[in-house]
């Protein structure tokens, strides 16, 4: 062969040999900027997911604008699906990605791809009132129905050990437990509970860490504590949804915590709270609350007149209130006025719930509805005394009371700690289960005789009672109870519906009770409705000043929790959802 025919043949192999260099050069280019498009697509995506669970945490904050009156006419904040579930954001008509993104789709027809919703979920009680996460709904979580973990700390701080006992009411808690909880908040003191743990113990881990000594940021910081663990916070519900699903772990796995009743199945987080009070408006919005209980009378009485006169209402109303609260005042300052204690759940007990640790007497006109310094802690008192115009009958006090509890407010700022008894599970409302075997320990507590306390108890039977008719007669959606019966809203209508049988028994309980808190947590969940990641956050929103849209007082983004619900179950077309 010729050399430069030998030649122009590996010349032929080397422009081969580079053709397909480059061509597989380009096919990984191809390849790398394909990922990176589908990267960028998927960054693009989660973002846009993202504002839609942002969305709808400012739709919420325009809904809880809105005044009592309004939001019963579109159904409630409980369970409503027409205002929250799957609220769409955009409608499907424009492009939101790919090379035509900001577009209108093809012939202006929806594209599910580019559907985005928000959602917003909760779990919902079983009929018996108990958290097992059977049911969900859509809607909010009033924080009034959980126990407030700052209101068990002051009260433990002014009569030591009744924190434990408060939080040993809760399944899966033990003496440990409750203590090293009290510790790990409580900045008073740097000395261990009986058995409780500060720096001492900490210090000494594997990693260390120092208590916190305050309040935690969020109650997922209650893991740091000692004896607390992922189980007992969380249930055995592992992505947080509120639903104990299929592949979760059997409520059988609980018995460690001598716990199978389904109580625990959601953890110990869906009963504590960080945030819970009451709105300091009227219900129409309009007017603030009038606090019964400031100093100044003459003040009282101009501020009375002005607004029951501008309602229409009686002008003795006024008067009354008036007179009440200077024979409060006068019995106050009797000899011996404090030497009554409280019946019901005993003194210590009572107090558990309202820091009420001791009550006055006020002459004929006053009940123990009042407070050692002759202020109210029950709007009930003014009911049934001499010369009183609100008369002790049912019938009346359906027409009379919810006035003034729509005008009327014992404090000047919003109330802390009281128990919604119309969304509050039975673990929460048995709280006020008095048993013989705490009094003695409170009577202890509290350097008194048990036989004292005992003698001035409600027995544990009367108040089991007392939570079953509750739990019966309430709806499991409240909004219910408003439309039917609506002085179901009014923390009185155990007594009107007789579940309650007399009124010096309502009048002690009442001041545990609400039927509506200002402060709510909401599970809002964006997505589109094919083929999309999904943004779930926890929200929790303070409305309980009516003048400013509700105060964002933490978010948190569990995401990585995964979906939680199908894309049906958050409005999605069946056909799109999955």
């Amino acid at each position: 062969m010729h050399p430069m025919q030998s030649r122009r043949g590996i010349i032929l192999v080397v422009v081969l040999i580079v053709i397909v260099l480059l061509t597989l050069a380009v096919f990984a280019f191809s390849k790398f900027m394909s990922a990176q498009h589908r990267i960028a697509s998927t960054s693009l995506r989660q973002t846009q997911t993202r504002l839609l669970s942002e969305s709808g945490i400012e739709y919420l904050r325009a809904i809880l604008f809105l005044d009592q009156w309004t939001l019963l006419e579109l159904g409630g904040l409980y369970d409503n699906s027409e205002l929250f579930c799957g609220h769409i954001i955009t409608d499907g008509t424009i492009s939101l990605s790919g090379f035509a993104a900001g577009t209108q789709t093809a012939y202006g027809l929806a594209d599910s791809r580019h559907i985005g919703r928000f959602s917003v979920v909760a779990p919902a009680l079983s009929e018996d009132g108990v958290l097992r996460g059977e049911f969900t709904r859509y809607g909010l979580e009033d924080e009034s129905a959980k126990v407030n973990l700052r209101w068990i700390l002051q009260l433990d701080l002014q009569q030591p050990g009744i924190g434990r006992m408060i939080l040993m009411r809760f399944p899966g808690v033990n003496e440990e437990i409750a203590d090293a909880i009290l510790d790990w908040i409580d900045d008073s003191s740097y000395e261990p509970r009986e058995f409780g743990a500060k720096d001492e113990y900490y210090t000494n881990l594997d990693p260390p860490y120092y208590t916190r000594n305050a309040m935690p940021d969020s109650l997922d910081e209650l893991l740091l504590v000692r004896g607390v663990t992922p189980k007992l916070l969380y249930g055995i519900d592992w992505n947080r949804n509120g639903i104990v699903d299929l592949g979760e772990p059997s409520e059988y796995t609980l018995d460690e915590f001598d716990v199978l009743d389904g109580s625990l199945n959601l953890g110990l987080i869906s009963y504590l709270t960080l945030d819970s009070r009451e709105s300091i408006f009227t219900p129409c919005g309009l007017y603030y609350k009038i606090n019964v209980n400031i100093e100044d009378l003459a003040e009282l009485q101009t501020l009375l007149t002005e607004r029951f006169d501008e309602l229409g209402l009686d002008p003795s109303w006024a008067s009354y209130i008036i007179s009440f609260r200077q024979q409060a005042n006068q019995a106050s300052q009797a000899p011996n006025a404090n030497a009554g204690g409280n019946a019901g759940l005993g003194n210590i007990i009572q107090g558990m719930l309202t820091g009420n640790t001791g009550t006055g007497t006020a002459g004929n006109a006053a009940s123990s509805a009042t407070n050692a310094d002759g202020t109210l802690n029950s709007l009930l008192a003014l009911v049934g005394g001499q010369g009183s115009p609100f008369a002790d009958d049912p019938d009346e006090m359906i027409e009379y009371m919810p006035i003034l509890y729509d005008h009327l407010m014992l404090s000047d700022t919003p109330l802390v700690g009281r128990i919604n008894i119309n969304q509050a599970s039975r673990t929460v409302l048995e709280l006020l289960v008095a048993y013989e075997d705490e009094l003695t320990e409170a009577a202890l507590l509290a350097g008194i005789t048990a036989d004292m306390m005992l003698d001035t108890a409600f027995s544990a039977m009367d108040m089991l009672n007392i939570i079953d008719g509750i739990i019966e007669l309430r709806e499991s959606n409240p909004h219910w109870n408003w439309l039917e019966a609506p002085e179901m809203n009014y923390p009185f209508w155990p007594y009107v519906h007789g579940i309650i049988e007399d009124l010096a028994t309502m009048q002690q309980l009442e001041p545990y009770f609400c039927t509506q808190g200002a402060v709510f947590k909401a599970t809002v969940i964006g997505r589109f409705d094919e083929r999309s990641p999904v943004s779930r956050k926890e929200v929790w929103l303070d409305a309980s000043e009516g003048e400013r849209l509700p105060r964002i007082i933490r978010i948190r983004d569990i995401s990585d929790l995964g979906p939680g619900y199908s894309a049906e179950l958050l409005g999605a077309d069946e056909a799109y959802a999955r």
